[in-house]
């Protein structure tokens, strides 16, 4: 690219020097011509007016120039002074004839004029001189003008390369960038160079980058939300068949139908989590059936927590807003905090619906427990792989505030003792789109950013909590 706008700049140029100088040098020498031969023409007149009336009388001599030369003609061409041919020749001839007349004379500048008394001509005067004079002065001016061509020749030259410098390093940065997003590195990023071109590009790129990042950043952690949700039931799958064929005598079918329950929840979780992982984020403008979902959750939950001996209690205040949360979200939403209490809590576990002033709907979930203590980190931080448990501890609660957020709704640790999570669903459903859209942007950037968003979550609930509540906790053994 560079080469070509070199060389497309410097023809440009020669071009244009072809087109002006020619012109102008042919234009230059025909000038001095003309005035070398009108010099001679007004000393061959002046010379003409000094012999009127006697041809032989005396004359200026311009012997003291050897390159000048006169000669004075009779009315029949012959001559009589001077220096030039004896006989008159075509120019001599013209100016007998009445007229001033120009020509060459043995490659000398050749001027004759008349020579009158009163209306009678009586004779001619020749001037001539060597061309070397003007031919001297047009190669010096020929010479000059070459030399500024080639000044701004080079000129262009240099500015070609400038240019073509200037040019070509915002898209050499350009396609270094491309490869790098082609190989996988999305934090690739271009820089504003001034040409609106070549700006446009670059942020196409930048946004692409933007886009491709987010996107596999949602996959990412669709693989790691969809393993941890599925991870505990199908650990309860398998001890259920365990114990089964561990049991003499153990009914076969009742364990085959319970198995295949679960499995149907298996099924239902998997479900949910690609729906919400290929749908645009956005908030639901379809009413949450409180009952359908409190429903599902003591089919689900129930047993698992009787079997420790810890009952389950739901309460519904019969809320008299409507919310608005997707099915498929608020399900997740009360698996993870359901599973917190069943693994991390102690004593009885209470979900409770009720108003939430000022036009929300709140979703408690609290055990018994008080295992989060009030100056610990934000619950909700998503931790780096390096520091999770084995059990993939520190990835549900993050899922869970990542899903409510994305359709508008909130999840905040309200209580640390007793441990009390609030799930609040908006009541209306206005600004549906426009907000999903700016939280399901949001969302894969807090999935990339991970620590500092979760220190600037950890702020934030810090401020919207009543003082008497630091949030915050890590849930040590709470983080599920």
């Amino acid at each position: 690219m560079r080469t070509r706008i070199v060389r497309l700049t410097v023809l440009v140029t020669v071009v244009a020097f072809v087109v002006f100088g020619l012109p102008l040098a042919a234009g230059l020498a025909r000038y001095f011509i003309d005035e070398q031969r009108a010099q001679l023409e007004r000393l061959a007149e002046a010379t003409a007016v000094s012999v009127t009336g006697d041809l032989a009388a005396p004359r200026q001599s311009s012997d003291q120039d050897p390159a000048l030369q006169i000669g004075v003609y009779d009315e029949n061409g012959d001559k009589v002074s001077g220096t030039g041919p004896a006989r008159a020749d075509s120019v001599v001839a013209g100016a007998l004839a009445g007229a001033n007349t120009t020509g060459t004379l043995d490659g000398r500048f050749a001027v004759a004029v008349p020579v009158a008394d009163g209306d009678t001509i009586t004779g001619a005067v020749l001037a001539t001189e060597t061309s070397g004079d003007v031919i001297a002065r047009i190669a010096i001016t020929w010479g000059f003008m070459l030399a500024l061509g080639v000044a701004a020749l080079t000129a262009a030259w240099l500015l070609a390369r400038r240019q073509a410098q200037r040019l070509a390093a915002p898209l050499q940065d350009l396609s270094l960038a491309a490869q790098r997003l082609g190989s996988g590195d999305f934090t690739v990023r271009t820089r504003p160079t001034g040409i609106a071109e070549i700006d446009a590009v670059n942020t196409a790129v930048n946004d692409t980058a933007g886009r491709l990042g987010a996107l596999i950043a949602r996959e990412r952690a669709f693989s790691a939300d969809t393993s941890h949700q599925l991870r505990t039931p199908l650990a309860g799958l398998r001890l259920q068949l365990e114990a089964a064929l561990d049991t003499p005598g153990a009914d076969l079918t009742d364990a085959i139908g319970q198995s295949l329950t679960a499995v149907d929840r298996l099924q239902a979780t998997i479900e949910d989590l690609l729906t919400l992982a290929r749908t645009n984020p956005r908030r639901s403008s379809v009413p949450l059936d409180i009952d359908a979902l409190t429903e599902d959750a003591r089919q689900r939950w129930h047993g698992p927590l009787a079997a420790q001996g810890r009952p389950l209690r739901i309460h519904i205040q019969r809320p008299s807003p409507t919310g608005y949360l997707s099915a498929a979200a608020a399900t997740q939403i009360l698996a993870v905090l359901l599973d917190n209490a069943q693994h991390h809590g102690a004593g009885g576990v209470t979900l409770t619906v009720r108003d939430a002033p000022p036009d929300a709907i709140g979703i408690d979930v609290a055990d018994e427990g008080s295992t989060i203590a009030p100056d610990a980190a934000d619950p909700f931080r998503e931790t780096r792989p390096a520091e999770r448990g084995v059990d993939g501890h520190g990835i549900g609660l993050g899922l869970a505030r990542r899903l409510a957020e994305s359709e508008g709704g909130r999840l905040q640790l309200s209580s640390c003792d007793p441990t009390t999570f609030t799930l609040l669903l908006p009541a209306a459903p206005e600004s549906v789109d426009r907000q999903g859209d700016r939280q399901g942007d949001r969302q894969g950037d807090r999935h990339k950013e991970g620590d500092r968003q979760g220190d600037r979550q950890g702020a934030d609930h810090r401020e919207s909590r009543p003082a008497t509540l630091a949030v915050g906790a890590v849930p040590d053994p709470r983080m599920s």
